[in-house]
């Protein structure tokens, strides 16, 4: 790795460098593959790549690039949300503006894949969109865009024509039977796709788990395939055991439940009345109003609990996957429970430390690990020479509280610099 980063500073370093050549001066640099944090780092960037990284008395800063002084800031790859619903294309610059560098799309669409191919092109400006097939579910769920096989053949049909048409995973939902679940899991896997979701009642907890799965999403489907309303945390040890044997992922989306919580308790108008919230586009708004205010309560919150038991077993199941080596991504489930695009993974991530992660393995979640789990874990997720250059610059250390990633000093999108006063323009907040 110092070998290739040598190699590359000495080719930026020759006459005349690309006209897209960023080099970060005395950075900090929080590589993320490890917990050390770099001081004193000089970072090269050009084509869209990370070229050089290494000591400021080492790595030269090419001739003419453009140069960001890092004295006393941060960098550390961009953030990536592993659970929303994308509503449309108003929130795509928001994401970016918060240092959500990539998101992944649970439940594609055509219309979304077009959004992906602008984004790529950068006829949009957004995060990198990572986008599952529409839901395979059965035929009960009341959700528009989904598919709904009834037979194996027609699960295999179904996994084949969302391969073809470009699609980065299958998203597995309720209601199928064992017979259909089989299918689609054994097509996907077929064709080397991912594969994450629900656990259909037809097939079970042990099942899933059995199956090759690739990622459990939402820890309240774990909980209530267990244990039910039973909320017995004896069980919680041998629910974490039973998950890192099988080897699956999972996206706890614990700040959507925290936010349920909240909601029924008495604080919807708080939520939605934050600035961040007030500043998200009118279409997510009235989402928030149409849904989530049907579950406004004024509960009493209930002696002992912060939130709600419910809520706060599946952040001690959270915390006992951490500690038993279980891979966790974070994910919001944006936009449900008045979830605000970017912001809301901070929050994600705060509420991973509080299920007992450390900061470094909370952070991990929405950096290396999405990379690890998309199996490209030598294209991004990290800062290092020959990755990606979707980076993140902080005035703070991210480790020592997560404050500072509301507030991005500047992102570099796709090699291009965005300054504070860009990233806060796309952020969109008064």
């Amino acid at each position: 790795m110092i070998r290739n980063a040598l190699i590359a500073a000495l080719t930026l370093a020759g006459p005349g460098p690309a006209a897209d050549t960023l080099a970060f001066r005395d950075v900090s640099v929080l590589p993320m593959s490890g917990t050390e944090v770099l001081q004193h780092q000089n970072v090269v960037i050009a084509g869209g790549r990370i070229r050089a990284i290494g000591p400021i008395a080492s790595t030269p800063v090419p001739a003419g690039a453009t140069v960001v002084d890092g004295r006393g800031r941060y960098l550390m790859p961009g953030l990536a949300d592993m659970h929303v619903h994308l509503f449309g294309t108003g929130e795509l610059p928001i994401f970016v503006g918060y240092g959500v560098l990539t998101v992944r799309d649970l439940n594609g669409s055509p219309q979304v894949l077009g959004w992906r191919r602008a984004v790529e092109s950068d006829s949009l400006t957004g995060p990198r969109l990572i986008v599952s097939g529409p839901m395979i579910a059965g035929g009960d769920i009341p959700w528009s865009n989904k598919v709904t096989p009834a037979t194996a053949v027609e699960a295999e049909a179904v996994v084949v024509a969302q391969h073809a048409a470009g699609y980065d995973q299958i998203k597995i939902y309720d209601g199928l039977s064992r017979e259909v679940f089989d299918a689609a899991l054994a097509t996907a896997k077929r064709f080397g796709m991912l594969s994450s979701g629900h656990i259909p009642q037809a097939v079970g907890f042990d099942g899933v788990l059995a199956s090759g799965m690739t990622g459990l999403e939402h820890l309240d489907k774990t909980v209530a395939s267990v244990v039910g309303h039973d909320l017995d945390t004896l069980q919680i040890p041998g629910i974490a055991d039973r998950i890192k044997r099988s080897g699956m992922w999972v996206t706890p989306t614990l700040e959507s439940m925290i936010q349920l919580a909240l909601i029924a308790t008495g604080r919807y108008d708080s939520l939605i009345n934050r600035p961040e919230a007030l500043a998200a586009p009118a279409a997510i708004r009235d989402f928030w109003t149409s849904v989530s205010i049907r579950l406004k309560g004024n509960r009493p919150v209930q002696p002992g609990v912060r939130y709600n038991r419910w809520t706060e077993y599946q952040l001690r199941l959270a915390g006992a996957l951490a500690r038993a080596g279980v891979p966790l991504l974070a994910g919001t489930d944006l936009p449900n429970a008045v979830l605000v695009p970017g912001y809301s993974l901070q929050r994600e991530l705060e509420a991973m430390v509080e299920a007992g992660l450390t900061r470094y393995q909370a952070l991990e979640a929405a950096t290396s690990a999405p990379a690890r789990f998309m199996r490209e874990a030598e294209d991004w997720g990290t800062v290092a020479a020959g990755q990606r250059a979707n980076l993140l610059l902080l005035d703070a250390n991210p480790l020592l509280g997560f404050e500072t990633l509301g507030r991005p000093a500047g992102v570099v999108l796709r090699g291009r610099w965005l300054d504070s006063v860009a990233v806060t323009r796309l952020r969109a907040v008064p």
